[in-house]
């Protein structure tokens, strides 16, 4: 068997994780590091002092990359396999972050932007398939949630990093906090080409004794184990039950037999119900709120913003430990109202003015944060590539994050404009938002936390009325893959058995 840094079991599917952490930590960075350049006056001087639309603009490009990168992925990602269209999307975003750290004028930084958001669309279509396709499923969602602390690390390093750099009177003090992601992203390819690739897409390229042995190495096992054999049988089966199906673009537009263009449409939804939130408000705009809704002056603005970042940080750990036992629709209502509730009452408070007020719409925006990260945050990024069939997950996950960017673009493009001219009313916008996803969840997202990605696949399989799926999702003794009736069956037949030979 090849070897893995001499890694078996937990420990390998840990590194995986890890070099997945260091693919949203990068996200995170990236995401970030432009939120305390939006009230800094060289960088501003550079980019030719830009209005609030076209500042707007400067910064939400960079999502129109991300899409046609997670567009390309989508065409492309399946041929290259998880590993190397990471690879392939770091590259990327390093040659973006090199134009755009040597820019000179905007129209260079929009360039920039744009290559580093191919990169990014790549890696973040990638990265929670790899993860989901690695890890065993009664710890999948605490995988997800630790990578996405590693995202809020990355947002915090960003934060203080322009904050430790604001002091500078030159081009550093922007251009080096754009600059350093380039050290994650290095990082991040010599991890991949140490690391094994997902045995799921293995199988599904007709390798299966690769996949096997993949699969050994990940459970620390042997191909006759019995955990092993369970686990391989229902890739097989779950690759048999698709065979008709041609992993093409096609395939994410129809039924199947397993509910395909349903399965689809769930995961964009989510991704786009994720964006309609209102979090990125926060993430690329933290200081440019406090400066122009709270009336804070520029250095208290990126202070109170770092240490929102490091309330996220810590609140992101809780995902850790109820993630995979409270499950993925309880969780995503509670955030959804607890988020919208916490707009209200900021959007209230900022139309009251006055500087207790003004402590007050803080104090919701970083409980906002908290309720974001408990509900929305760690479930989104693992459920997509949970609800989608193999074949398709590569495609259909990249057309989920396509719909992420194209919201993302949308409330990142507004923000400013939308602050200038409704102030408060924008935050009841995003409230109205986000009290509206929570019948969407009751009633269409089938829970699929504890599962394995194949008895989610099979779930679907077996029955016609989506309602139904959504209800059974919810039952944790239903199992209805072949290979687990077969089990079942032989451990009713077994007893029988026993009393005869008696």
């Amino acid at each position: 068997m090849a070897s893995y840094l001499g890694l078996r079991g937990m420990p390998l599917v840990m590194a995986v994780t890890l070099a997945c952490s260091t693919g949203f930590l990068l996200f995170g960075y990236d995401n970030g590091v432009f939120s305390g350049l939006t009230t800094d006056p060289i960088f501003l001087e550079t980019m030719g002092n830009p209005n609030a639309s076209l500042l707007g603009f400067i910064v939400a490009v960079y999502e129109l990359g991300c899409l046609v990168g997670a567009l390309a992925s989508a065409v492309w990602g399946e041929r290259l396999g998880r590993r190397m269209l990471i690879v392939v999307g770091s590259v990327w975003l390093v040659i973006g972050t090199v134009i755009q750290c040597t820019s000179y004028g905007r129209a260079q930084m929009i360039v920039g932007r744009i290559v580093t958001g191919l990169g990014m669309g790549g890696i973040t279509s990638a990265v929670p398939v790899w993860q989901c396709e690695c890890t065993p499923a009664p710890i999948r969602g605490r995988t997800i949630a630790m990578e996405l602390s590693a995202l809020i690390v990355g947002i915090v390093v960003a934060y203080w990093i322009d904050y430790g750099c604001s002091g500078y009177t030159s081009g550093f003090q922007w251009r080096f906090p754009i600059a350093f992601q380039i050290v994650f992203a290095l990082l991040l390819i010599l991890m991949c080409f140490f690391l094994p690739e997902s045995p799921r897409w293995l199988a599904s390229q007709g390798r299966p004794e690769e996949a096997l042995e993949v699969l050994c190495q990940l459970r620390d096992g042997q191909p006759q184990d019995e955990n092993i054999l369970f686990e391989y049988t229902e890739i097989k089966e779950a690759i048999e039950l698709e065979a008709e199906e041609s992993g093409s673009w096609k395939d994410c537009f129809t039924d199947g037999g397993i509910m395909g263009w349903q399965r689809v449409a769930i995961a964009c939804s989510a991704q786009a119900l994720q964006e309609f939130t209102g979090t990125n408000i926060i993430t690329y705009y933290a200081p440019y709120v406090m400066v122009h809704s709270v009336g804070l002056d520029s250095r208290q603005a990126l202070l109170l913003s770092g240490g929102l970042q490091l309330f996220f940080l810590v609140a992101s750990f809780i995902p850790w430990f109820i993630i995979d036992k409270v499950g993925r629709r309880k969780l995503f209502m509670f955030g959804s109202f607890g988020m919208g509730a916490c707009q209200l009452i900021a959007g209230l408070c900022i139309m009251a003015g006055g500087k207790a007020n003004g402590i007050a719409a803080i104090t919701m925006l970083y409980l906002f944060q908290g309720f974001f990260t408990w509900g929305w945050m760690s479930n989104m990024w693992c459920y997509p590539a949970e609800i989608l069939p193999l074949r398709t997950r590569q495609r259909g996950a990249a057309l989920s994050v396509i719909w992420q960017w194209l919201i993302t673009f949308l409330v990142v493009e507004i923000t400013p404009v939308g602050i200038q001219n409704i102030g408060w009313k924008l935050y009841v916008v995003f409230c109205i938002l986000n009290w509206a996803t929570m019948p969407i969840v009751y009633f269409l997202y089938p829970e699929t936390a504890g599962r394995t990605l194949e008895s989610i696949d099979f779930l679907f399989a077996n029955h016609t009325s989506f309602r139904q799926v959504v209800k059974l999702s919810q039952r944790k003794d239903v199992d209805e893959s072949p290979v687990a009736r077969t089990r079942d069956a032989q451990a009713l037949e077994k007893p029988v058995e026993e009393h005869v030979e008696a």
